[in-house]
């Protein structure tokens, strides 16, 4: 059965990516709703020391199908369902985290206040996924990273963008055990006992020419509070400054924790193709609790493949170089860090590589590679990984 369906998916990628339009633009022309989606192949490969994990290897075909109602008196609805099956493993698979899928990944219902003059201010209830300062999307395998909450959303106010709302379950990119399934926040942080979730709030403002400024605070009942900034300032029309700090607090019963971290790094354009961005993050005290296998981060070291330099660790110094460039279809992108600890003595350093050349509006090709080593850790004095994966996507 999923031979079949894998050779229908292949046929349909390969039909619709010579098409001039959208195959559901003949829906969506009807006025009933939006119909979107993604099929997209992704082989894995990884040879993993740290750990003693060894070589794994799996290949997967993943389904997104959304719909979009039409607004009626304010009210519009919307899901996704989300499905991944592999194609071959082969060796450790289970190491590259990345298997099965088959839940609905958003569905949710939500009011827009035009009726009362706030036509950019909605409040929303259902599983959706959010792009923020708390929680992020981190789209890295075949799903992005959702939510169950209930969020109200702003832009009425010039310049400024807020976001409240209380998340009682999530469910992760990582398709490992059952992180990609919607678990309490007790799971997502390890803290072992269900928890009421989390509330944040967060707000951008960008009133001042040139000033980019977002504060947040998300508390995790029983877990940790946190609060923070991110602040870019543009020097001038090419350079900018981006600063970041945020401080988490244990709260409730949980164990006492408490740990700050800190980034700065320069962001500078050259030309019209090329961005570099050199930079530190450090964190000082406990382990980060909001990071990137958790609720995610704001933050370029949030896109590292392997994490094999433990940069959210407390303890932690990390200086990174990330480059980006864009000439017409392909883009380029690199992110390099070196990390030291001062708790369990090590050093780390990981490069990773990306390449993504648009073979046309829908359907893209992306290759990635990262290499990640570690120097002086006790345990395994000298270890290399090496993750390289295949995308193969087409969007609709």
């Amino acid at each position: 059965m999923k031979k079949i369906l894998t050779l229908c998916i292949l046929n349909l990628m390969m039909l619709s990516a010579s098409r001039a339009e959208s195959i559901a633009k003949p829906f969506n022309d009807l006025g009933y709703g939006t119909l979107s989606g993604r099929v997209q192949s992704l082989s894995m490969y990884r040879d993993f020391e740290t750990g003693g994990k060894g070589n794994g290897i799996n290949s997967t075909l993943g389904v997104v199908l959304g719909y979009t109602s039409p607004e009626i008196a304010g009210f519009d609805a919307g899901l996704a369902y989300n499905y991944a099956f592999q194609l071959a493993k082969h060796d450790n698979w289970w190491i590259l985290a990345n298997d099965d899928i088959n839940l609905l990944n958003e569905g949710w219902v939500r009011y827009n206040f035009g009726a009362v003059g706030f036509t950019n201010t909605t409040v929303l209830a259902g599983r959706t996924i959010v792009h923020g300062e708390v929680f992020r999307k981190d789209d890295f395998r075949q799903k992005s990273r959702s939510i169950e909450a209930v969020q109200l959303d702003s832009k009425d106010i010039e310049h400024t963008q807020f976001t409240i709302g209380h998340a009682i379950r999530l469910s992760n990119w990582i398709q490992a055990g059952d992180r990609e399934d919607f678990n309490d926040f007790g799971d997502v942080f390890g803290a072992g006992d269900d928890t009421d979730g989390v509330t944040w709030g967060e707000v951008v403002n960008k009133s001042v020419q040139g000033l980019d400024v977002a504060l947040y605070d998300a508390y995790a009942y029983d877990v940790a509070n946190l609060i923070g900034t991110r602040i870019k300032c543009a020097i001038t029309e090419c350079t900018a400054l981006l600063g970041y700090y945020r401080h988490e607090n244990d709260v409730g019963d949980a164990v006492t924790r408490n740990s700050d971290a800190y980034g700065l790094s320069l962001v500078q354009k050259i030309g019209s193709h090329l961005t570099v961005e050199p930079g530190v993050f450090s964190v000082h005290g406990g382990n980060l609790r909001f990071q990137e296998t958790t609720t995610g981060i704001n933050h370029p070291l949030g896109a590292s493949m392997e994490i094999c330099s433990r940069q959210f660790d407390g303890g932690a110094d990390t200086a990174y170089m990330k480059t980006t460039a864009k000439i017409d279809k392909t883009t380029l992108y690199m992110l390099y860090n070196y990390t030291t600890h001062s708790k369990n003595p090590f050093d780390g350093q990981e490069l990773n590589l990306v390449a993504k050349q648009a073979i046309s509006d829908s359907l893209s090709l992306a290759v990635k590679f990262g290499v990640g080593h570690r120097h002086g850790d006790t345990a395994q004095p000298n270890t290399t990984d090496n993750d390289a994966r295949l995308f193969v996507t087409y969007t609709f």
